[in-house]
């Protein structure tokens, strides 16, 4: 009776360490096979959300930010005059700063939704970041004159304002980019370094234009020079 008996629980044994594993599996997120259809397809759910929190951040504060940062400084007098130049920088802080804000939106639903993602660094930076950039499209909308004493401090301020969301923005992303942990890490961060990489060139090219230009305009006029134009 025991030889005959001893298949069966065996089987049993088997059987209850397979539940086991499949509800531990569940309740970690981890990909088993003996993981239920439900917990795999929240898994997916999940990575997928990751995926879209992460390339929103890059196009939203790591591109646009810095594209608009770029055509205010270089395009509105000197060295490059642009008629529309305020029109096309508005329009890359405004879509910069919606893009972003979904995808922190979308990185904030995960953490309060996930154990594991509890980035306590990526999490505060990003809750930084989306702040001052609140701060500086509101500072954007209700910008004073000028002309006033007023308008001179709020330039400044919302310039270095500016400055401080890209480079926290900058900072943030390749913290995010450190978090994953898989072999997409590497891909990210080079396409990322890639891309700081062409708009460091195009802001170095007009920062050189921009000196030769203002030394050109400085260099005073020779009198030779100006005794040979009236004679032509």
């Amino acid at each position: 009776m025991v030889g005959k008996n001893q298949p069966w629980k065996v089987d049993t044994i088997l059987e209850h360490q397979m539940e086991a594993t499949s509800i531990e599996s569940t309740e970690s997120g981890v990909t088993t096979g003996l993981r239920p259809w439900k917990g795999q397809s929240n898994w997916r759910h999940q990575h997928h959300l990751k995926n879209v929190h992460g390339i929103l951040n890059i196009f939203g504060w790591g591109l646009l930010l810095p594209i608009g940062a770029i055509v205010a400084r270089n395009f509105s007098k000197f060295p490059l005059k642009c008629d529309d130049w305020y029109q096309f920088h508005t329009l890359c802080q405004t879509s910069g700063y919606i893009v972003g804000a979904v995808g922190w939106g979308t990185g904030i639903w995960l953490g309060n939704s996930s154990r594991q993602y509890t980035l306590k660094a990526h999490r505060i930076l990003g809750i930084i970041v989306f702040t001052l950039a609140t701060l500086q499209m509101l500072a954007m909308w209700l910008q004073a004159k000028k002309e006033d004493e007023c308008g001179k401090w709020w330039e400044i301020c919302y310039n270095v304002l500016g400055y401080v969301v890209i480079v926290l923005s900058i900072a943030n992303i390749f913290e995010g980019i450190g978090n994953i942990r898989s072999h997409a890490a590497e891909y990210w961060r080079w396409v990322y370094m890639a891309m700081l990489i062409v708009l460091a060139l195009i802001a170095v090219a007009l920062e050189i234009y921009r000196w030769i230009k203002s030394k050109n305009q400085q260099m005073p006029f020779d009198d030779n020079d100006i005794d040979a134009s009236q004679q032509i």
